[in-house]
């Protein structure tokens, strides 16, 4: 251990690895799903429709422009998990 702060941490490019990208994108898609379960919940609580409905009426409404978002996603994540 060094004398200074966060000498020990690593700062600029070598920071962005495949590892602590596909983490970052991975933590990301948590949040998301965990605040639409949310919302879901207190949708159903006070009677309304939840936000999910909709997501999945865009996601119908759109499904070429859905499977290449889902393509895209899937070789990014090919990409950096691939060794």
């Amino acid at each position: 251990m060094g004398s200074r702060n966060g000498q020990d941490l690593t700062y600029g490019p070598a920071a962005m690895n495949a590892g602590a990208l596909l983490s970052l994108i991975a933590t990301i898609g948590s949040a998301i799903a965990f605040l639409l379960m949310l919302e879901e919940s207190l949708a159903l609580r006070a009677g309304r429709d939840p936000m999910s409905n909709g997501v999945r009426t865009l996601v119908r409404r759109i499904p070429r422009s859905t499977y290449a978002l889902a393509v895209i996603i899937g070789m990014i994540l090919g990409h950096l998990v691939w060794p």
